[in-house]
């Protein structure tokens, strides 16, 4: 579990909008953000809703999955698809950060995959990946301060702009040394079957997220996921995620001195009254007296 106390989820881009020290710049479906940061931020519990390139401009953040941590500092960039999930984290002599951050949907990537030549799509080999950490160039160097003007751009021509701009640096991005791994992650997006739902949420079972964002980490909509899971289980993803939940939760409060909060959110629950009621509903007994 990446966090052991309850922590607000943010969802990236889509609440950057309401968060202190961020702007975003949006036209149609595509959307660039902006993030300054000049005091220590608290830990944040943060879910990647579309593929996202972070270029960082100044400072340095640590960036905790489930299975690894990743520093970042200015001078380079961190690729995430669409689903990670992770804890984003200050560090402690640093408290000034910039980034600025690209947002891919779907149908860009997707065309920009059928545009690349079938040669260099075979060419690349390897395990898919889901993050990828770049060095930047002095041309990617250039090309984070040129979508930092986008956000003074005062034309009527910003969706076409920031559309030349998306272009742009996916070429840039596959001039890189990284450019194998980032040919495998979109190989890995448009030439793979659907992953498999009920891994998929196995995978991420102790994140607090909901039936929706399961759906987005399976490339499924909400039906299709919904329909998918109960082929697979016999059981919705609701009953199915939140028994498995409390099975977890109840092994906590059985064999661990965790208090009642830090079990909520070490079982993926972000409610502490709605979890001790599904607790004594499941098994009869509340999580404090089951020890």
């Amino acid at each position: 579990m990446l966090d052991k106390s309850p922590t607000l989820l943010l969802r990236i881009p889509g609440d950057l909008a309401a968060s202190a020290g961020s702007k975003l710049l949006e036209a149609g479906d595509l959307c660039f953000g902006e993030y300054h940061q000049t005091v220590r931020q608290k830990p944040r519990n943060v879910f990647v809703t579309e593929h996202t390139l972070i270029f960082v401009a100044k400072g340095e953040k640590v960036f905790r999955f489930p299975d690894r941590e990743i520093v970042i500092e200015s001078g380079k960039a961190l690729f995430l698809k669409r689903g990670c999930y992770m804890l984003c984290e200050s560090i402690e002599a640093n408290n000034a950060y910039e980034s600025v951050s690209v947002f891919f949907n779907e149908s860009a990537l997707r065309g920009f995959w059928m545009s690349i030549d079938a040669g260099v799509k075979r060419s690349q080999e390897g395990d898919p990946v889901d993050m990828v950490v770049l060095e930047l160039s002095p041309a990617l160097e250039s090309f984070r301060e040129n979508i930092i003007n986008c956000f003074s751009y005062e034309g009527s021509f910003l969706e076409e702009l920031m559309k030349v701009k998306l272009q742009e640096l996916l070429l840039l991005l596959l001039d890189t040394p990284c450019a194998g791994e980032l040919v495998r992650f979109f190989g890995d997006l448009y030439t793979h079957s659907l992953p498999d739902p009920v891994f998929t949420v196995e995978q991420n079972l102790f994140a607090p997220l909901s039936i929706a964002d399961y759906a987005q980490l399976a490339n499924r909509s909400l039906s299709k996921f919904k329909r998918d899971f109960r082929e697979a289980t016999g059981q919705s993803p609701g009953k199915w995620i939140n028994m498995q939940r409390l099975e977890h939760a109840r092994l906590l409060a059985k064999s661990t001195k965790l208090n009642v909060s830090e079990i909520c959110a070490q079982s993926g629950f972000n409610n502490l009254s709605h979890f001790i009621r599904s607790y004594k509903a499941a098994f009869g007994i509340t999580p404090a007296g089951q020890r």
